[in-house]
């Protein structure tokens, strides 16, 4: 083994430039996997870090004719069916008692955008409302101090908080004593009595709590009695009993929950679903662009084993004489393929390495692409032993895959025919070396494919037109009420900011938001109209959203007739709403809106304009039928937006606006600031993952297929200097040589693209789902990939093809 480690040491050392492609082939290989499969083993594979997360089970339910007052999620539909978590939590408390002799059942309720004080300065922070038996549900133990225990959501227990090792780190620098001390939340006093260890990431890896609060009656993060049946916003989750099936806990819940859901749903089902990672609502969302990602960096994994694999044989048909001087000595064919082998081995380290190096880097570009933001993603995509392990069985697989044929060519060397004059082998064949160029193109080909529709359908996106002016709008949230604030008090408030930034310099407008547009949140609202009957239940549905007077000239949504909302419109003055173009559409065909009345909630509100169609939360949706109504008649209670239309770079003025905010109130924290356009590309983000990578990975893919085609002929060149040596002494032109080399390479990119073409029509199916505005098979896209691969061929052999005409058949004869 030392032996053939040594030779193969010697040998790479005399060959630098087969070395350094082989392991750069390696490398982008393995790197790309790599920081592919850190993704995927964070978000899909990795368990909660709590003891036996395989007992775990999520619970969901699925109903047909759903009718839920209030649902605190989007359901997924499937068929005819309606698959949601939440729960309301008297239904909760029911399904708990019904399966405590199977499960442990518990329950959570996130709560964002709280306004929370601990020692110093307010700030802006995310918790769940859990249940008491949270915890112990989890296995979680404490880090310092005490979790929640039965008894603790009871009003009378207290208003108790755990924290999460990070919050204990930043706001109370890791002080000893924290235990006992109290934390405003929403100007609500509540008392530390326990630290999480570090390593706990929650139940919602994707957007992790920092605080965990009792779920009791009368929290003041309910928007709602806690008693209520009409409001659906509990998740849960379970941990079996050992011995129990999830079968029978899905049996016993379904006949519990079937009493309590029939009024609202037909065919009520639960459901446990595998939790050993949490909700796979933050999952879903990932899943299918990984996959593909997956496939694709298989392929071009493959392309580099290919690569190393052709340029190995090229190699060894240059060793073909030395091969057969070692076969003549005595030395056996084991012993040959044994030393091929090495060399492949000896690369795939260093291949390793240098990958790991390039997935650190990429993996940390793939969160911040995921997440359409530069801070990443929230998943933990550390370099686990589930990845080194992977990036060693990566490298391992594609040492022995490019060394297996490299390794049974050199077995079979003829010693006779090796043994001959050199110029006997002047034009050797290289079939298998052809092969492995061909599939290299073939697999070439599918990737460039795949990139190109994707690039082309983010395009297709980037033209959709939002309906607003998305350029230079800065966007930030703020919460008013978490200190305090309420009432009338809210809309002053909201109206001295609005009116406070309208002065700064490059300012063009300023509105506040019920919430930012494109940003995936809506609110819907059903709604009546006096001498009309619906002709069915959800026949008089809108979306509605609650703004300044100021939105419609800040956004650049033009009002097609009647007026637009003003300071008039205030609270004591007749309701007033802008419906857009949609709505009038939709309920008014053929009739004039203006001074209609719409009935929301038991008020009569007045259309008083009509405004332009605006796209609401998503780009790709069609534009729903909205209502606007100002924030001086219709409180916003919650957090709320500002944007900020600037003459400048939006996030330029960040600072500013937060001198201004704290100039009228130094206790409301500003959060949440970005611009309009990075929401709309976060709104985009699953497209704009895949045409990056797929792009980036096609890139990979053809410089691989265009080294492994220019060893393929560099080596045929050299090998065929005797020939054409002897070509250019009786007549040869350089331009005919050059010819034939160049032609060569094309009839091997023609037959790559021949036998890629049927798989690239089978696998664009995979991603149809994913594209927007263009066909699978677009023929545009198709000529333009195969344009690439011809003269990424052409390029390939042009230094080959050269340096063919440079021969001197002086100089080559001589050296025969």
């Amino acid at each position: 083994m030392f032996s053939d480690l040594r030779q193969t040491f010697r040998a790479l050392a005399k060959s630098p430039g087969f070395a350094f492609v082989g392991i750069l082939s390696l490398a982008l290989g393995i790197g790309a996997c790599t920081a592919i499969f850190s993704l995927f083993n964070a978000i899909l594979l990795r368990s909660l870090p709590v003891p036996n997360p395989h007992e775990l089970r999520v619970l969901q339910w699925s109903g047909v004719d759903t009718r839920i007052p209030s649902l605190g999620e989007k359901p997924e539909e499937i068929g005819n069916r309606q698959i949601a978590s939440a729960v309301s939590h008297p239904l909760f408390l029911n399904l708990r008692e019904q399966g405590a002799g199977l499960a442990n059942i518990f329950g959570f309720y996130p709560v964002q955008e709280i306004v929370a004080r601990a020692q110093h300065d307010p700030f802006v922070a995310s918790g769940l409302m859990v249940s008491d038996n949270f915890f112990p549900g989890l296995g979680t133990q404490a880090f310092t101090g005490r979790l929640f225990r039965a008894g603790d959501d009871h009003p009378a227990s207290g208003a108790n908080i755990v924290i999460t090792h990070q919050w204990w780190e930043n706001h109370f620098a890791r002080d000893p004593d924290t235990i006992g001390k109290t934390v405003s939340l929403n100007g609500h006093v509540f008392t530390v009595i326990g630290i999480l260890p570090a390593n706990f990431p929650g139940v919602t890896p994707a957007n992790p709590a920092e605080f965990y609060v009792p779920m009791q009656a009368g929290s003041p993060f309910l928007f709602t009695d806690i008693t209520a049946t009409r409001h659906w916003f509990v998740r849960m989750m379970a941990r079996l009993k050992p011995g129990v099936n999830q079968a029978a806990l899905q049996s016993a819940l379904t006949l519990a929950f079937a009493r309590e859901a029939s009024a609202v749903m037909k065919e009520p089902t639960m459901m446990a679903e595998p939790g050993r990672s949490g909700p796979a609502t933050d999952r879903k969302t990932y899943r299918n662009p990984l996959i593909i990602m997956a496939g694709a960096v298989s392929l071009v994994m493959l392309i580099a084993c290919a690569n190393l694999a052709g340029l190995s044989l090229a190699r060894g048909a240059a060793r073909q004489h030395e091969l057969a001087v070692r076969v003549a000595l005595g030395s056996s064919r084991w012993r040959l393929a044994r030393q091929s082998i090495a060399e492949s081995l000896v690369l795939a380290p260093a291949g390793g390495v240098l990958g790991l190096l390039i997935a650190v880097w990429a993996k940390d570009a793939l969160s911040r692409l995921l997440a359409g933001s530069a801070d990443g993603l929230s998943y933990d995509l550390s370099l686990d032993a589930a990845v080194l392990g992977f990036s060693f069985a990566a490298a391992l697989f594609t040492a022995l895959l490019s060394g297996l044929l490299p390794a049974l060519r050199a077995s079979r060397v003829d010693p006779l025919d090796g043994l001959k004059a050199r110029g006997a082998l002047s034009a050797p064949r290289l079939r298998a070396g052809k092969i492995l160029v061909v599939a290299q193109i073939a697999l070439s080909l599918l990737l460039l494919t795949g990139a190109g529709l994707s690039l082309r359908s983010l395009a297709n996106l980037r033209r959709i037109d939002a309906g607003f002016n998305t350029d230079r709008l800065l966007v930030f949230s703020l919460n008013p009420a978490g200190v305090g604030y309420q009432g009338p008090a809210l809309s002053a408030f909201y109206a001295k900011v609005q009116d406070a930034l309208a002065t700064l310099p490059g300012v063009n407008g300023t509105t506040v938001l019920q919430y930012p547009l494109l940003s995936g949140r809506r609110w819907g609202v059903g709604f009546d109209l006096p001498g009309r009957a619906p002709r069915s239940p959800d026949e008089f549905q809108a979306h509605r959203l609650t703004v300044g007077e100021t939105f419609f000239n800040t956004m650049g949504i033009p009002i097609l007739n009647g007026r637009s909302l003003s300071t008039a419109d205030a609270e004591g003055a007749p309701p007033a709403l802008v419906a857009n173009a949609t709505f009038v559409r939709k309920f008014f065909a053929n009739e004039d809106p203006l001074g209609r009345i719409v009935k929301i909630h038991g008020i009569n509100w007045q259309i008083v304009g009509v405004c332009g169609d605006a796209k609401y939360d998503d780009i790709t949706d069609a534009v729903p039928a909205t209502v606007y109504m100002s924030f001086r008649q219709y409180t916003l209670r919650y957090s709320v937006s500002f944007y900020v239309r600037t003459a400048l770079e939006p996030l330029a003025l960040t600072q500013v606006v937060r001198k201004t905010i704290a100039a009228v109130d130094p206790s409301v924290p500003v959060a949440a600031v970005t611009t309009q356009g990075n929401l709309r590309d976060k709104n985009i983000g699953q497209e704009r993952l895949l045409a990056v990578l797929c792009a980036a990975l096609a890139g990979i893919a053809v410089l691989l297929a265009c080294i492994g085609l220019y060893g393929l002929m560099a080596y045929h060149v050299t090998r065929r200097t005797n020939e054409i040596a002897i070509r250019i002494a009786i007549g040869a032109l350089p331009r005919s040589l050059a010819r034939s080399i160049l032609r060569d390479a094309l009839v091997l990119a023609a037959i790559g693209i021949g036998v890629g073409l049927p798989a690239v029509f089978f696998a664009t199916r995979v991603i149809e789902n994913q594209l927007y505005g263009i066909s699978p098979n677009d023929p545009l896209t198709l000529a333009a990939v195969i344009g690439v691969l011809v003269m990424v061929a052409l390029l390939a052999a042009w230094l080959p093809a050269r340096r063919a005409t440079k021969v001197d058949p002086m100089v080559a004869l001589r050296a025969e």
